[in-house]
């Protein structure tokens, strides 16, 4: 039977409407105002979860990466200071929002649970990343995983030790392209996941505008992740494939919409057979 988790009060699994998640990570480009100005429109857009990343910029890829010293600049420039994360986060739980983060080193694990954090995200570059994976089980809090750039094996690897220490936990369907033609979005893969582990399985998606969501909630995601803007003319990080406020309304819409239709939850008060009915046949 596939397990269903709650982050705060939200159920995910089986027969659950599917949430919103509005992944804001670093599209303010260290702007603590449009970080402030992401949440509120993230929350007026519908959002249930919003996410955000927190990380020590040096120690976020390996040094070994040939595109290490051009990244980490980036992301040295779009951090926000410890003081201004902590009022934004701050800000954020005044307004009832709920809120988790990306992690990407131990140390960011602990600054995240003093901030609050709901839940914890690992992307799909730290699936393997053992180490880190056992830092945030301590904490007991649900933990959701990108499945990009990975394979049955690898996530069985890491599912297990999740499983022994009796982690709550989501997988993701992603693929790893930012951003990501519809036509590679490898939709199937829902179903894979979901005939290997029996966790809540959902998906993350790069592609531009509003079209898959719906999609991989009919093909079974349980839970959908986009990256949110409040401009998408910005061509800094992933701001230019992200979706704002209002097209996260038309997430929501059409996300309820494939509920219905899936589960029909007034089904029997409706009762669409009722006038054929008669016309139905028994013999021995």
């Amino acid at each position: 039977m596939r397990k269903k988790i709650f982050i705060n009060d939200i159920p995910i699994g089986d027969g659950e409407r599917v949430p919103f998640i509005a992944e804001l990570g670093v599209n303010h480009l260290g702007s603590f105002d449009r970080a402030i100005e992401m949440v509120d429109k993230a929350i007026e857009g519908g959002s249930d979860f919003l996410k955000l990343q927190t990380y020590i910029a040096a120690e976020r890829y390996e040094k070994t990466n040939p595109k290490y010293k051009e990244f980490t600049k980036l992301l040295t420039d779009w951090q926000l200071s410890k003081d201004e994360e902590t009022k934004l986060w701050k800000y954020a739980k005044n307004k009832k929002c709920n809120l988790f983060t990306s992690v990407y080193d131990e140390k960011s694990v602990d600054f995240a649970v003093s901030l609050g954090t709901i839940a914890f995200k690992v992307a799909a570059f730290e699936l393997t990343n053992i180490k880190l994976i056992r830092k945030i089980i301590k904490t007991k809090l649900p933990i959701i995983i990108s499945c990009g750039m990975t394979n049955i094996d690898e996530i069985k690897k890491t599912t297990t030790i999740l499983e022994e220490l009796r982690s709550d936990y989501i997988l993701l369907h992603t693929v790893s392209s930012y951003p990501l033609n519809e036509e590679d979005s490898y939709l199937n893969k829902i179903n894979l996941l979901k005939d290997n582990f029996s966790c809540p399985i959902g998906h993350s998606d790069h592609t531009p505008g509003t079209n898959i969501p719906p999609l991989a909630a009919a093909a079974g995601a349980q839970i959908i992740e986009k990256h949110f803007t409040v401009n998408p003319k910005f061509r800094l990080s992933d701001n230019f494939f992200s979706v704002t406020s209002q097209q996260v309304k038309k997430i929501k819409f059409d996300l309820e919409h494939v509920y219905n239709v899936m589960y029909s939850p007034k089904f029997e008060k409706h009762d669409p057979e009722k006038y054929m009915r008669d016309f139905k046949k028994y013999s021995k």
